[in-house]
């Protein structure tokens, strides 16, 4: 299995679980306030990584940001405001409007979301077995959302299109994120949660107040479920985006919400419908219909120099002489030569050339 991949499969998981979390030990939380919560706790929990890495190491990732571009912050802040401020409040909005489990099956449309705009508006190569792959992934949506009595009741209806704005704004956050190259995931995680984070509680104690049934005791759960489901899970996902592209991570990491339903199963008791166990099956093929996809061709690197973490074991990209260690990933400028060959890769940062038309794998 190819390390994005995996990487991606990580975060899903992680994230998958985080609505049952969410309902089992934060519902007396007020939208805006758990949204704030989850993303200060991503923030707070990378922060003290990040300061552990600086001691460590000597070397203050943080530092990095200063050589973004005026365009690449621009991007910065749109993912911020899009995956750190409109997308959770969306999300956390959900919570008391639908079960766990539709929430779970509904957050594959992320990943639809996610490779549209990636193929729309940034020229992300799919190929045939995706578009099926996302295709099916919208029709297990479709499926989940149907309830039994086959008529849709407000609340639910509401609380669908939370999650489905959740997802379209998380879709956005992932493209533009993943054009921001030169900082390193943590700290692009930390730099969100913390913004995001302050951001939402600030609006929580404005319009919302903290709540007459909120106490100290249970912003505890929040931080924590915000540090590991939301912070740990977008380090990983950020490196995946790198490693294998927007479409094919998203497509990945539409597992996790396979892992919500089976925790919102044993955890929550919810009842569901049998159709819903069907559009979870579809949901299956669909992953395993990307995970068969084998993209191999000529093509040829142009000329370029960037700067990202890398390693030199078996990589024909990175073939630049230094003294560091060549198994062990590393981050500074470096240039590539023209060259051609051909192998087996995904749209990752060296694999952006353009297709004449769609692939058949």
């Amino acid at each position: 299995m190819q390390k994005g991949a995996f990487f991606a499969l990580f975060a899903a998981a992680l994230f998958g679980i985080s609505p049952v979390l969410a309902k089992l030990w934060t519902q007396a939380l007020n939208p805006p306030l758990l949204a704030g919560l989850l993303y200060l706790g991503s923030g707070l929990g990378l922060l003290l990584l990040i300061s552990l890495q600086t001691i460590s190491s000597g070397k203050n990732p943080l530092i990095s940001l200063r050589t973004l571009t005026p365009r690449l912050r621009l991007k910065l802040f749109g993912a911020i405001i899009a995956g750190g401020i409109l997308a959770p409040l969306s999300f956390v909005a959900s919570f008391q409007l639908a079960s766990a489990f539709e929430i779970s099956l509904l957050l594959n449309l992320e990943t639809v979301a996610t490779a549209a705009i990636a193929v729309v508006f940034f020229n992300e190569h799919v190929s045939r077995r995706v578009l099926l792959s996302m295709g099916l992934l919208i029709l297990a949506a479709a499926i989940s959302t149907i309830p039994m009595d086959g008529e849709i009741p407000v609340v639910q209806w509401r609380g669908s299109a939370y999650v489905v704005l959740a997802c379209l704004f998380w879709a956005i956050d992932n493209n533009l994120t993943r054009e921001v190259e030169d900082v390193p995931a943590s700290v692009l995680t930390c730099l969100r949660g913390l913004s995001a984070g302050t951001f939402n509680i600030l609006i929580s104690l404005v319009f919302f107040g903290i709540g007459p049934k909120a106490s100290w005791p249970s912003y505890l759960p929040a931080l924590g479920i915000g540090a590991i489901c939301y912070g740990v899970s977008l380090v990983f996902f950020v490196e995946a985006l790198r490693s294998i592209g927007s479409s094919r991570t998203a497509t990945y990491f539409a597992v996790g919400p396979f892992w919500g339903m089976l925790f919102a199963l044993l955890l929550l008791s919810e009842k569901t419908a049998t159709h819903q166990y069907g559009a979870a099956v579809i949901g299956a093929l669909a992953i395993w219909l990307l995970h068969r996809e084998q993209h191999d061709h000529l093509h040829t690197h142009e000329p370029l120099t960037h700067s990202h973490a890398h390693t030199h074991e078996n990589d024909d990209h990175h073939e630049h002489p230094h003294e560091l260690d060549p198994g062990k990933p590393h981050v500074h400028a470096h240039s590539h030569k023209t060259i051609s060959h051909a192998h087996r890769h995904s749209p990752d940062i060296h694999h952006r050339h353009p297709h004449k038309a769609v692939a058949k794998n």
